[in-house]
């Protein structure tokens, strides 16, 4: 599997705002852990699953002027979903609410101007 086969679509209040120009993404779950106390050893830590987060970000072109007003958008919710796809049949998609924590551009001469999003998960991710 490539990163080809990977669609993102972010949307906010219903309106998907950007499913294309996207150049990468990453999304990343983690669960706290802790710790109990166990009945039969008492050298060794044990524990158990606490409580999920998840995170995302995608890195994006800018290829219009308009894009610059992005960096404004932080603080924002919206609804992320990323579905793969394996052939014309076979897909899996997960999908969340998420704020927008931070926005980042970069432009350097003679090159295509590149932006990035970073996202945290408010709630699950299913």
């Amino acid at each position: 599997m490539t990163g080809k086969e990977i669609t993102v679509i972010l949307s906010q209040n219903g309106t998907a705002l950007a499913s294309t120009r996207i150049r990468s993404n990453e999304i990343q779950t983690q669960a706290d852990t802790i710790e109990k106390a166990s009945a039969t050893q008492q050298d060794w830590r044990e524990y158990i699953a606490g409580r999920k987060e998840w995170s995302f970000s995608v890195g994006y072109l800018v290829l219009a002027a308009a894009q610059v007003a992005d960096l404004l958008r932080v603080g924002q919710s919206f609804d992320i979903t990323l579905t793969a796809r394996e052939s014309t049949t076979v897909s899996s998609s997960v999908s969340g609410t998420a704020i927008l924590t931070s926005v980042k551009q970069s432009a350097n001469i003679g090159s295509l101007a590149q932006g990035a999003f970073s996202f945290r998960g408010s709630g699950p991710l299913q």
